[in-house]
């Protein structure tokens, strides 16, 4: 007959306890089952482990040898699990997130990391950059955000669309003053585009394609510099446009958003300090707190 690791453990239990009584306590069972147990393991074992008296149980040869080789291995086995259940439940220890570049630069996400980490002082941010769907369990990645309609490596993955970024044309004052004029959509085939991935398409057909990059910060740097026209998410342009250094080109034209795409491994098995970030970006990442004009 094999014996239980639960039967071997409630022997120990016993034995640092003092008594079945004292055990079945611990470990919320009736006194006649922990009793009943211990017989059980007794028998697939095949001698006798305790001495029962009224009062008090003692170890017979075979009971100490038994405990002296298992009861540090159960241990270490519980304080491994305990270990575990609480760095699941605690607000500490280290949480990874993957992001595009394009969202590493944003004020938005800066702003939301600054504020998770103002409250929860114990969590290291560990922020990876990744423009691709990563396998996130095999990566130990808590969670990664990415724009909608990158394919998703394991579609068992939870995954939400969180941000809708609106986009806007923009060039500098000075391309504008020695550039043709634009006024109308149709204008822009006369003008170098520069454009990500991710909000192409967004735009005409065959325009003058000059730049295409997931660094959403570059295609920022080139439009500044007087290089051509861009489109990119207003949310990154704020305080560019406030400073006169980009100027918004045909702004009362709509072009389709980009959409964050929030995605971790699964809902069951979530630990407290990425639920908390999840929460945050929900919080935060909502379109109410997002300029859909310039």
């Amino acid at each position: 007959m094999k014996q239980s690791m639960d039967d071997l453990y409630l022997f120990v239990l016993t034995v640092r306890h003092g008594g079945i009584s004292a055990a079945a306590k611990h470990y919320s069972l009736q006194r006649s089952k922990v009793s009943r147990r211990l017989q059980e393991l007794e028998k697939a074992l095949g001698c006798q482990l305790l001495i029962r008296t009224t009062r008090k149980i003692e170890l017979t040869e075979n009971g100490r040898l038994l405990y002296e080789q298992i009861s540090q291995p159960l241990t270490s086995v519980s304080q491994a699990a305990n270990l575990l259940t609480n760095q699941h439940h605690s607000l500490q220890g280290t949480l990874r997130i993957a992001v595009p570049a394009a969202l590493i630069t944003s004020n938005l996400f800066t702003s939301l990391l600054e504020d998770y980490l103002e409250r929860f002082p114990d969590v290291l941010l560990d922020v990876v950059n990744s423009q691709e769907s990563l396998d996130l369990r095999r990566e130990n990645i808590d969670m990664q955000l990415l724009p909608k309609g990158v394919k998703v490596t394991n579609e068992d993955y939870v995954q939400q669309t969180l941000l809708r970024f609106p986009s806007c044309l923009v060039a500098s004052a000075d391309y504008l003053h020695s550039h043709a004029k634009i006024t109308e959509l149709s204008h822009l085939y006369e003008h170098p585009i520069m454009v990500s991935r991710y909000n192409m398409t967004a735009l005409p057909d065959d325009l003058k394609i000059r730049l295409c990059s997931d660094d959403l910060g570059l295609i920022q740097h080139m439009a500044a510099s007087g290089k051509g026209v861009a489109l990119l998410p207003v949310s990154l342009l704020q305080g560019a446009l406030e400073s006169g250094e980009l100027v918004a080109v045909l702004p009362k034209e709509k072009f389709t958003d980009i959409k964050l795409t929030l995605i971790y491994p699964s809902r069951e098995f979530l630990p407290e300090k990425t639920r908390a970030l999840i929460q945050l970006l929900r919080s935060r990442f909502t379109e109410s707190n997002i300029k859909h004009s310039v």
